[in-house]
């Protein structure tokens, strides 16, 4: 019979590239395969770390971030899949103390301290005997006060000699060895621009995985995984049940999902449902037309780019989004969606594609990383989103595409405070921009959009309007100067 814990773990890193996603994998399909129900979590507001999380369990993985979030209102999200699970990883984000700017705020360390969830450290000790103690001293000490949340440690890139001899140092520095993972090509991650892979692009997924378990069920410490992530503080409050739409009517949400739309919080799909939300997903690369009797419209991020000739050979598709959105759908396009609406996009190699039209700018890669971090998103003056002035919300960016484009209705601020600039596209039944937005938290900026989806659903267009032929000559954006 399996054994429930309904405990937690923060598996954390001394820094990005240290091995915590390896780590993380491999310690998510042991447990599913030894029986437990787990649920996982991502430190931050990373999106291809939670793809591995669910394609590795099989359900959707989540976010906590203690700068989109309140306290209590990070506690309720990571508590509701806690109460369901027999235990609950949760994986850091770079570094253990590494926050916004110099600071640990939105840090692994921090969101371990929110929630009462004892830290396993990821040390990678290839090249390293006797400094594993110097490490890991100079880690425990860091925190406030001389206090730390690091309970355990997992060393990674060792031989089965060595560890041995840095569980005694570790042991010296009062947290327990949970094992290792030997030097290994079978689970290797592959990244590019905007991070790792996705999963479903690694050949043989599954078989990596079942080959990284081989190598590891004997060499990691489950049982003191387990024991140790009892120790973690269960009392915190119910996530809030459903908050009913409008005369208890369902709004339909479509939602743009495929390869190159792919950078989506389940969090943010569940405040959806939770708001009585029916989402109906669709593929902007594969479908003809956005789905018919729709209330609202997301294009959330990805790597359209990378499909630019798929997405604009897609000419019906493309005309169905430009008509639906000039007709008054609401629509929210973040980042990779914005740049769907532009007129044009170029690719990798600078060959341009014509996109939606909906904006009349074109998007191209730049020089480099583009307003990478977190921002404080404020609606500029003489300007309304979706109804409403005054919005502010918190986001984050990420991106090396920019678009040339004569709007920014929003002024971003570095949440760090080392820079800001005009950003983005509003009006009353649109957003689009780079930053994207987690909803729990934001809770102004998504129910403004769920209320003009309201307004849209008692006064919808004819459905002419769907499949209409579009006006070359105008895009929306003259709709609104």
């Amino acid at each position: 019979m399996k054994e429930r814990t309904g405990g937690r773990l923060l598996i954390a890193g001394t820094g990005s590239g240290c091995g915590k996603t390896t780590v993380m994998c491999g310690l998510l399909y042991g447990l599913k395969q030894r029986g437990l129900r787990v649920a996982s979590y991502k430190c931050g507001p990373d999106y291809i770390d939670p793809m591995f999380h669910r394609e590795v369990l099989g359900i959707p993985s989540g976010n906590l971030d203690s700068f989109f979030t309140p306290e209590d209102v990070l506690c309720s999200v990571m508590d509701k899949s806690c109460r369901e699970a027999d235990l609950t990883l949760i994986e850091g984000v770079m570094g253990y103390y590494d926050g916004i700017g110099m600071t640990a705020r939105g840090s692994s360390h921090e969101i371990a301290e929110i929630t009462g969830t004892p830290a396993v450290l990821v040390v990678n000790g290839r090249g390293m005997a006797n400094s594993v103690g110097a490490l890991l001293r100079g880690f425990l000490s860091y925190g406030k006060n001389g206090s730390s949340t690091i309970k355990g440690v997992v060393f990674n890139q060792i031989s089965e000699k060595m560890y041995p001899k840095l569980a005694a140092l570790a042991e010296k520095e009062g947290i327990r060895p949970l094992g290792f993972l030997p030097r290994q090509s079978i689970f290797s991650m592959q990244s590019r621009h905007l991070g790792l892979i996705r999963p479903e692009e690694m050949r043989d997924f599954q078989n990596k995985l079942a080959g990284l378990y081989e190598i590891i069920k004997n060499t990691i410490d489950w049982k003191g995984l387990l024991e140790l992530s009892k120790e973690a503080d269960v009392s915190h409050s119910i996530i809030p049940g459903k908050m009913p739409a409008e005369n208890g009517r369902v709004y339909r949400i479509g939602i743009a999902r495929d390869e190159a739309f792919c950078f989506i919080y389940e969090d943010n799909l569940r405040y959806l449902r939770e708001k009585n939300c029916e989402l109906i997903f669709f593929s902007p690369l594969r479908d003809e037309k956005v789905p018919e009797e729709i209330d609202g419209l997301i294009l959330y991020g990805g790597y359209p780019e990378l499909y630019a000739k798929e997405l604009s050979e897609n000419r019906s598709m493309r005309r169905s989004v430009r008509n639906r959105i000039a007709g008054g759908l609401p629509c929210i396009a973040e980042c990779g969606g914005y740049l769907y609406l532009q007129k044009e996009l170029a690719d990798e190699h600078g060959n341009r594609y014509e996109m939606a039209g909906v904006l009349p700018g074109s998007g191209k890669k730049g020089s480099g990383l583009k307003h990478f971090g977190y921002v404080e998103v404020g609606l500029n003056p003489d300007r309304t989103l979706f109804g409403k002035e005054n919005i502010c919300f918190r986001a984050h960016e990420f991106h090396y595409y920019d678009c040339e484009s004569g709007r920014g209705d929003f002024t971003a601020v570095k949440a760090s405070g080392e820079g800001s600039w005009q950003t983005g596209f509003a009006s009353d039944t649109l957003y689009g921009g780079f930053p994207h937005i987690y909803y729990c938290g934001n809770e102004t900026f998504v129910d403004a959009f769920l209320d003009q989806c309201a307004k849209y659903h008692r006064n919808k267009p004819q459905k002419a309007m769907a499949n209409g032929e579009p006006d070359q000559g105008s895009t929306i954006c003259d709709k609104t100067e």
